[in-house]
């Protein structure tokens, strides 16, 4: 009795989907975690701008924040397409990790100019409204200035 007892519990913890995706009403999938790094780095620690190569080489100056999707991502890139002029330099990296690849965007500090990389493709993004930096500094201090 005690066998079938085990084996029951086991398969009931089998079953529990541990995946990390979400659906919403539309069909479209959100995943519910993205990891959010702030390059912390300032004008006396890298006197240089920081492009994706420092931004990455320079792993000390990074912070790190897991943070929920709500849509923020889908929001970005329903966002008409722009060249990368109104780019400042890089701030924010945002790690999307769908279930056979990993999809990165990145951010000024301003969190309105986006680029958004996908199977070694950039594609440029710009907020002229600003509603997702709002709605990210209005959730979460650590994409305000000063935390």
């Amino acid at each position: 009795m005690r066998i079938k007892t085990l084996i029951f519990l086991m398969l009931i913890i089998c079953s529990c989907s541990t995946n990390n995706k979400t659906f919403n009403d539309n069909g479209k999938i959100y995943y519910k975690e993205v990891l959010a790094i702030k390059f912390m780095g300032t004008i006396t620690t890298q006197p240089y701008a920081v492009i994706e190569k420092s931004f990455w080489a320079f792993t000390d100056e990074h912070v790190y924040l897991k943070i929920r999707n709500n849509g923020f991502i889908n929001d970005v890139k329903d966002l008409k397409n722009n060249s990368f002029d109104k780019f400042n330099e890089l701030n924010y990296a945002f790690i999307v990790r769908n279930k056979k690849s990993v999809d990165t965007l990145y951010s000024d500090n301003t969190l309105k100019s986006w680029i958004y990389k996908k199977n070694k493709k950039e594609y440029y993004y710009y907020d002229e409204e600003g509603k997702i930096a709002e709605n990210l500094r209005n959730t979460y201090s650590f994409f305000n200035d000063c935390w």
